[in-house]
C-alpha cells in the first residue's frame, strides 16, 4: 500500500534530514507546523472538555454501519492474496528485463491491482448491498466543507504526537542497530523519472490511496471488528494491521499512531471524508518534505 514513511527519518540515500544541504528552510517550516499543531491540539483539548462529547452515541453510530464480516474481511484477504501473487509475477518478469526500467513499475501495477481495484470493488458492494454511501461511510457532500476543515484541523493536532513518537521510535531503532530508511515507494516517487509517471504516483499517494485505505480500514474493517471486540480494542487492532501491511519496520509505530488518529477522527465526525483528508495531507506533507530536500 502507498503510504509515505515519516519525514523525520532520512533521505533516500540514508542521509539524515538535518544534514541535507537545504534542510534549513524545510526544518523551519516543520517547526512552525509543529507549533501550530501543538496550539491546535491544546485548543481541541479545551473544546472537547467544554463540549462534553457523547462518545457512546458516536460508538453506536459506528456499530450501526451495515458492513458484514464477509464484506470487510473477505475483501481484505482477497486483496492480500492478489498482492502476493502480483509481487511474485513482477519479480519473475523483472529478472528478464532491465532492473532500472522497473523501478516504478511495481508501484504502478500496485495502484491498479490494489487502490483502483479496491475502490471499484467497494463501490460494487455498495450497489449490490443496496447501501447508500452515507449509511456505509457517513459520506455526505452537503457538509463536505466542514469535513475538509475538520480533517485539516485534526491533521495539525496530530502532527506533534506523530513527530514525538516517530522520534522516539527512530532512536529506539538506532539503539538496536536498525538504520531508519524510507519506504521504496517514497524513494521511487522522489527519484528522477518521467513527469507523467511522477504526477500519477503523486496523485495516487495523495488522493487515491488515502481514499481506498480509509474505505477499507476505517470504513469497513473498523466497524466490523468493533462489533466483535468493542470499539476501543478494534481501533487498536485495525491500526496495528494497517501499520503491518505496509511492510516497513521503520514506519510501524508512526503509522500506528496516525492510524489511531484517523480512527478517532472517523469515530468523532461520523464522516469518513475527515480521515481521508487527514490521510491525504499526511502523505502530501511527507512527500513535499522529501521533494524539497532532494
Amino acid at each position: 500500500m502507498i503510504a509515505l514513511a515519516p519525514a523525520a527519518l532520512c533521505l533516500p540515500d540514508g542521509t539524515p534530514i538535518e544534514e541535507a544541504a537545504n534542510a534549513g528552510p524545510v526544518v523551519a517550516i516543520y517547526v512552525i507546523l509543529l507549533a501550530f499543531g501543538l496550539l491546535t491540539a491544546v485548543g481541541l483539548t479545551f473544546y472537547f472538555r467544554d463540549q462534553r462529547v457523547d462518545w457512546d452515541q458516536r460508538k453506536q453510530q459506528l456499530l450501526a454501519r451495515p458492513w458484514l464480516d464477509l464484506d470487510a474481511v473477505g475483501l481484505f484477504a482477497a486483496l492480500i492474496v492478489l498482492q502476493v501473487f502480483t509481487a511474485l509475477v513482477l519479480q519473475g518478469v523483472a529478472r528478464l528485463t532491465d532492473t532500472a526500467a522497473w523501478e516504478t513499475m511495481p508501484f504502478i501495477v500496485q495502484t491498479l491491482t490494489l487502490d483502483w481495484l479496491g475502490i471499484a470493488v467497494v463501490a460494487l458492494l455498495v450497489v449490490r448491498r443496496h447501501f447508500s454511501w452515507h449509511d456505509a461511510f457517513g459520506l455526505t457532500w452537503r457538509r463536505g466543507g466542514r469535513a475538509l476543515l475538520l480533517g485539516a484541523v485534526f491533521f495539525l493536532a496530530v502532527m506533534p504526537f506523530f513527530w514525538f513518537y516517530a522520534t522516539l521510535y527512530e532512536l529506539g531503532l538506532k539503539w538496536f542497530g536498525v538504520d531508519p530508511t524510507l519506504q521504496e515507494v517514497a524513494v521511487a516517487i522522489t527519484n528522477d523519472q518521467p513527469l507523467g509517471t511522477r504526477l500519477y504516483l503523486i496523485g495516487v499517494a495523495v488522493v487515491v490511496a488515502p481514499f481506498f485505505e480509509e474505505l477499507l480500514f476505517r470504513g469497513m474493517l473498523l466497524p466490523v471488528v468493533a462489533k466483535r471486540i468493542g470499539v476501543g480494542w478494534a481501533i487498536m487492532l485495525v491500526s496495528v494491521v494497517f501499520a503491518l501491511v505496509h511492510l516497513h519496520v521503520p514506519s510501524f509505530l508512526p503509522l500506528f499512531v496516525v492510524a489511531v488518529a484517523f480512527s478517532l477522527a472517523y469515530l468523532y465526525s461520523g464522516n469518513l471524508l475527515v480521515s481521508v483528508v487527514m490521510h491525504g495531507l499526511f502523505n502530501a506533507f511527507n512527500l513535499a518534505v522529501l521533494t524539497a530536500l532532494r
